[in-house]
C-alpha cells in the first residue's frame, strides 16, 4: 500500500506542485513559488545552501499525488530515478519538473530572467575596438530586436548567457570580445615570482 503523507489542509498561495513525469509514472514535490525560479538560477553552492535552509521545499517527501497525500513507493523511485533518496529525488524533480503560474507571474518571470540573461552577457564581453563594455541597453536592445531572443525557464540566466555571447561571436554586425579577467596574486615570496610567471604563461598559451 502506498504511505499517506498529509502535508496539512492549509491552502498556501505561495505553494506550487512541481511534476515530473518519468518511466511512464508520475512524481511530485511541493515546493515555494516564489524561490523555485531563483533556486533554478542559483550556484551549485547556493543551491545546496538553499535547501539546507527550507527555503525551496516544503516537504522533502516525493508524491504521486501530492493533493490527496499519496507519496511515491521506494520501489518506484529506484525504478525511475535509481535510487530512493527522496532528497536527491526532489533536487531532479525542482530542476526538470512543470508547475503552474498565472500569466502575470509567468510574465513577470520571464521579463526578469531576460534582465538577469541582458546583464550577464554585459559583463562577460567588450567591444573589440575600444576594449570597453557595451552599455547594457545596447545589449538588450540588440538581443530584443536583432536576435529576438526569449529566455528558457527551464534553463538557467548563466547557461544562456553563454548561448547568447557564443552567438554574438558568430555575428558580423555586432563585433564582441569576451571580456578578460583581471587576477590578483599574493605570494609568500617573491622568490616564487618567476615560477609563478611561467605557469600562468603557460596556462595561457595551453
Amino acid at each position: 500500500m502506498s504511505r499517506l503523507q498529509p502535508i496539512g489542509q492549509k491552502k498556501l498561495t505561495n505553494i506550487c506542485v512541481v511534476r515530473y513525469k518519468r518511466c511512464g509514472k508520475r512524481f511530485e514535490v511541493a515546493a515555494y513559488r516564489n524561490t523555485v525560479y531563483a533556486w533554478r538560477n542559483a550556484s551549485e553552492k547556493d543551491k545546496a545552501a538553499m535547501l539546507l535552509s527550507d527555503e525551496v521545499l516544503q516537504a522533502r517527501t516525493v508524491f504521486t499525488n501530492l493533493e490527496q497525500g499519496v507519496a511515491a513507493k521506494s520501489e518506484d523511485l529506484i525504478e525511475a530515478f535509481g535510487t530512493d533518496d527522496e532528497e536527491a529525488v526532489c533536487v531532479e524533480v525542482l530542476s526538470k519538473g512543470e508547475f503552474q503560474v498565472s500569466e502575470e507571474e509567468r510574465q513577470a518571470q520571464v521579463e526578469q530572467l531576460f534582465r538577469d540573461v541582458v546583464t550577464r552577457v554585459t559583463d562577460m564581453c567588450v567591444n573589440p575596438e575600444t576594449r570597453m563594455p557595451y552599455p547594457l541597453t545596447t545589449i538588450e536592445r540588440y538581443m530584443k530586436e536583432t536576435m529576438h531572443f526569449a529566455p528558457s525557464t527551464t534553463k538557467s540566466a548563466k547557461q544562456q548567457a553563454l548561448m547568447v555571447v557564443r552567438q554574438l561571436e558568430q555575428s558580423t554586425d555586432f563585433p564582441v570580445r569576451r571580456a578578460q579577467m583581471r587576477l590578483r596574486l599574493r605570494l609568500p615570496d617573491k622568490g616564487a615570482l618567476p615560477s609563478v610567471r611561467q605557469a600562468l604563461a603557460d596556462l595561457a598559451t595551453a
